[in-house]
Parts: structure tokens; C-alpha cells; sequence
């Protein structure tokens, strides 16, 4: 169903992310959009995801470090999004900086 969705709006952004939820973590792909912040995981099974996030509802991007089991730094190429409800999300994903610039844009 949101794939339909998405594939009616202009994607800003989109690229292949992992989804870190603790020690378990999802390959999925990540899509930005006018309005909405989607990722879908590639791997169904797992149940890992399908989460949009409506911009407006973003109160803080940054930088995190993406971790091995949910704890061991393995770089520095993560992003942690917070909502307005304190619900976070944190994605490793090429070109960090350039995604913080493109959600940031939107405060």
C-alpha cells in the first residue's frame, strides 16, 4: 500500500539504509519525500519495518555511530531521528551528512 503512495510523489532522496533497533538491525531501503521520511526493510520476515515519519513530526536529526549487537561502535556513518512524541530512529546509511542536510532543510 505505501509503496503505491510513494511511487505517485516526488522522492527527494532515496537509498539503501540498515534500520538499527537495538542489537537487531533491517537492510531496507530509505526514501525521503516533500512530506514523509519512509523506510521499508527488504526482509519481510523479520518484521523489522515498514515506519513512516511525517517531516513535520521530526524534532532532531544527528549523527550516531552504527554499532555491532547494539553496542560496539563500528562507524560513524549513522543518523538517529527523533520525533516530536520522543520516538527514535536510527539508520546507517551512506552519505550521513548529506541526508542530515536534506532532513534538516525541512526545520
Amino acid at each position: 500500500m505505501m509503496n503505491a503512495t510513494l511511487a505517485k510523489v516526488t522522492q527527494l532522496k532515496t537509498s539503501y539504509a540498515t534500520i538499527q533497533l537495538g542489537a537487531a538491525k533491517a537492510d531496507g531501503r530509505l526514501t525521503l519525500t516533500e512530506h514523509l521520511l519512509h523506510f521499508e526493510a527488504l526482509n519481510k520476515q523479520l518484521n523489522l519495518g515498514s515506519y513512516a515519519i511525517k517531516r513535520d513530526t521530526i524534532a532532531r536529526v544527528e549523527r550516531c555511530t552504527a554499532k555491532a549487537a547494539g553496542i560496539i561502535p563500528i562507524g560513524n556513518t549513522g543518523i538517529k531521528i527523533t520525533t516530536t512524541d520522543k520516538h527514535c530512529l536510527e539508520f546507517i546509511i551512506a552519505e550521513p551528512d548529506a541526508w542530515l542536510q536534506s532532513l534538516q532543510a525541512s526545520h
